[in-house]
């Protein structure tokens, strides 16, 4: 079997990735017991994270290279299939962020913070955790000095979208067969929200950059030798750390 650096990082700290997926808020929801005001609030910041998500993919897009060459039929390389990753996480995200607001306005949820007189919201309003998601997608770059110098960038994002589904479909396994009526939310978070956020197709977008991280190491300890896996698992430790973190950090607490 080959070998996986992201199941690697998912087993790592199995307690850190509990806490990040499975929240108080997170059972509230799955419950139908978060009130329209409390998960408002929680989509607001979410909105703004998509903001520095997109952000961030820009800096990632800044340092990619491409082959200058190229053959038909032939295994393109990771870049050019992260390019289309990010191609298609850009779009992912716009239509989103439409669905967030077209879908709240339908449940009468409000998703906006309050502003300062400039339109802005300040960084107090935010939740810790949408702070720690603006500061590690400001700090995407390049690891200069090392093969795969996008990596670790690569990492936070799988990072999160992979908490993501599994918060969410930790929470989906929370529902009961009530058909909603009843829920503090209308109904928003059962009818509409956790099946986005769980469906088939996000399912195979995490797992698509999972491999595309995974057969890039893999390509690479085939040239460099085995003593090469725990040496990139030392360099992205530390990103993966700050995504269980900020994925914490995310969820309200109630």
């Amino acid at each position: 079997m080959s070998y996986s650096l992201t199941q690697q990082l998912l087993v790592s700290d199995k307690q850190a990735y509990k806490r990040a997926t499975q929240s108080e808020f997170l059972k509230l929801a799955g419950h139908g017991k978060a009130s329209k005001e409390l998960l408002g609030r929680w989509l607001a910041n979410d909105r703004l994270y998509i903001h520095s998500y997109c952000r961030g993919l820009g800096r990632l897009l800044s340092f990619l290279e491409y082959p200058d060459t190229v053959q038909p039929n032939v295994d393109p390389g990771a870049t050019t299939k992260l390019l289309d990753w990010i191609v298609a996480a850009l779009v992912n995200i716009r239509r989103e962020e439409k669905f967030f607001i077209n879908t709240a306005a339908e449940y009468g949820i409000n998703v906006n913070l309050e502003t300062g007189e400039d339109g802005r919201v300040d960084s107090s309003t935010k939740l810790e955790g949408l702070r720690r998601w603006e500061a590690l997608y400001a700090s995407v770059s390049p690891n200069e000095k090392e093969e795969l110098p996008w990596l670790e960038a690569a990492v936070i994002y799988w990072g999160t979208e992979k908490c993501y589904l599994d918060a969410w479909s930790w929470a989906k396994a929370q529902l009961s067969e009530d058909d909603g009526s009843n829920d503090a939310d209308g109904g928003a978070v059962r009818k509409e929200f956790i099946n986005n956020w769980t469906c088939k197709e996000f399912v195979e977008f995490v797992d698509e950059l999972g491999r595309i991280i995974d057969d890039a190491v893999n390509k690479l300890v085939e040239e460099k030798g085995e003593d090469v896996k725990e040496k990139l698992f030392k360099r992205v430790e530390g990103k993966w750390h700050d995504v269980l973190e900020a994925e914490e950090a995310f969820w309200p607490a109630v």
